[in-house]
């Protein structure tokens, strides 16, 4: 395994999140940086599983911007300048390929100077796909991983294709406006083998003719909307106020962040998804719904990456009387998300080669709105994830030990 290649493939190489992980990655390939603070493949959990180290990645992606990696670095302006400025050689031969958009994609998206020119859908999944086998080609590489960290995307309307993996092919090649770039970079990816992890609140990997065609093509899948920050502070108290059994009464939560994803989740149009992700946390990990839940989400420019969320907390204890929590979260999104990225992309790599396929449910601490999982408090995730691993873990060494009861002596030569 050591010695194997794996690709990690970006939809929004360029964006803060996106170009955050590739530049943290060299730089601990490079021995620039050896902190490796927020990846849970590093804890005991992972221990004697062999994952993909981070001289074997090898990145690429697609973007409707058409800048190189070093670039993107410093418009992001997460990382160190001197950092940046190390790592140049390597950022600046990272370029996207053109992406691909459809109609919901964000409209200043349309104008980009990046994007594929085609005629069909169908046109656009094939040099989707072409795009993938030239670059396993190119870098001699033995997986690849594809991450979706684009715009979040308007709302999906369902239809009844949807449903039935002919029935979608056929839409596709109808170029049927409910499909969305998602959907397509999803289904390009599942078509060539690649595992695929939607960070994003978008419907993608909801829909059931993308999960049969993973089925059919044995791809492990994993989604969706990233877990990070004030969301996953919900999902650790709602479970102690469960727990402790103290009824929550309301909570009250806001964000302000500058970055492209504050921009776009600042349009109407663009924030369903994402406000049903965020609003939909508590219920299931409290088991009841009798509470005020408000959220609000805020364009603020000089922030950049570094957000800042507010929580007021009511509740009620012994005797009916209230309490409040309150607090004051500022955390730097795209360092957040960097090392849970990296994570995703190991263990994908790892189902892959293990033979697994469909939504990895184990994977439930890294997702917001979690696919094909129950478990939705932080504590019981992580007891999900850790009783999975810790069981491959032990088939590991039965077979390893079974290998070894096997072995045949060889005769000694006295």
């Amino acid at each position: 395994m050591k010695n194997h290649k794996v690709g990690v493939l970006f939809v929004g190489l360029n964006g803060a999140t996106a170009n955050t992980s590739v530049a943290g990655s060299l730089a601990i390939k490079r021995g620039l940086m050896n902190d490796r603070n927020g990846m849970l493949t590093e804890s005991d959990i992972f221990s004697d599983l062999a994952l993909a180290q981070f001289d074997q990645f090898v990145f690429g992606g697609w973007d409707i911007n058409h800048s190189n990696a070093y670039d993107a670095a410093r418009l992001n302006k997460v990382l160190e300048r001197d950092l940046i400025e190390d790592l140049r050689d390597e950022l600046e031969e990272i370029s996207p390929w053109k992406a691909i958009i459809t109609e919901h994609d964000v409209d200043y998206a349309k104008k980009a100077n990046n994007i594929l020119s085609v005629n069909s859908m169908e046109e656009s999944v094939n040099l989707l796909k072409q795009d993938i086998l030239s670059f396993k080609e190119r870098h001699n590489l033995d997986r690849v991983v594809v991450i979706y960290l684009g715009s979040p995307l308007k709302q999906v309307k369902e239809k009844g294709f949807f449903h039935e993996l002919p029935l979608f092919r056929k839409a596709i090649q109808n170029n049927d406006e409910s499909i969305s770039s998602a959907m397509l970079y999803a289904y390009a990816a599942i078509e060539s083998g690649c595992p695929f992890v939607d960070f994003t609140p978008n419907v993608t990997l909801k829909v059931p003719a993308i999960l049969q065609l993973a089925e059919e093509k044995q791809v492990p899948l994993a989604g969706r909307d990233g877990n990070t920050g004030q969301t996953l502070l919900k999902t650790v108290l709602g479970q102690m106020f469960k727990i402790r059994n103290l009824k929550l009464t309301g909570w009250y939560s806001t964000n302000i962040l500058g970055n492209n994803d504050g921009l776009v989740l600042s349009m109407p149009e663009h924030r369903q998804t994402k406000m049903e992700d965020k609003l939909g946390v508590l219920e299931p990990v409290l088991g009841y719904n009798h509470f005020s839940h408000i959220v609000d989400i805020h364009y603020y420019p000089p922030r950049g990456d570094n957000k800042e969320a507010w929580e007021s907390i009511d509740f009620s204890g012994w005797l009916g009387l209230p309490m409040s929590v309150k607090i004051n979260w500022l955390g730097r999104d795209s360092i957040l998300a960097a090392p849970l990225i990296i994570d995703l992309v190991r263990l994908m790599e790892f189902a892959l080669r293990s033979g697994e396929y469909g939504i990895q449910s184990q994977l439930a601490i890294y997702f917001k709105h979690p696919l094909n999982a129950t478990a939705r408090g932080f504590y019981d995730q992580y007891m999900l994830l850790q009783n999975y691993y810790s069981g491959m873990k032990r088939a590991v060494l039965k077979s390893a030990n079974e290998r070894c009861a096997n072995m045949q002596p060889e005769p000694l030569n006295v």
